[in-house]
């Protein structure tokens, strides 16, 4: 499974928890299982791409550090509601709920950016055939 959320996730150019985690929760493994999982991938994926705008010179470092801070900050609040849900109702079913809005959410939102873009790109009069892949 993580060889194919990886390969997807590559293919699409997005997270591959967005593959990993109904696949995990299919298979059974428990909910905050499954969000620690996806956790540390999307932080290891996110710190490797770090490393490699940086090794090429990457631009903006000092944005690119309070945007870290500010993500890393909302991330310890994000986690702390949820713990204090789960512990009020007695339930991890938050995090499958959650997880699927976001999924759901992302889906409408690129669909409907996509369209605009192809839209746009068709009314302007681009070229908007295949590119070369170099």
């Amino acid at each position: 499974m993580a060889l194919m959320a990886g390969c997807l996730a590559g293919v699409f150019g997005i997270g591959g928890g967005m593959f990993i985690s109904p696949l995990l929760l299919q298979v059974g493994v428990t909910p905050e299982v499954t969000s620690a999982t996806c956790a540390f991938m999307v932080f290891f994926s996110s710190t490797m791409s770090a490393f490699q705008y940086l090794l090429l010179g990457m631009e903006h470092i000092d944005t690119a550090l309070i945007f870290s801070a500010i993500c890393f900050a909302a991330s310890l609040v994000g986690l702390v509601v949820v713990q204090r849900f789960i512990k009020e109702l007695g339930r991890a079913s938050l995090i499958v709920f959650s997880l699927g809005i976001v999924m759901a959410l992302s889906t409408i939102l690129m669909t409907c950016f996509g369209a605009l873009n192809v839209w746009e790109d068709y009314s302007s009069g681009k070229y908007m055939g295949f590119k070369l892949p170099c």
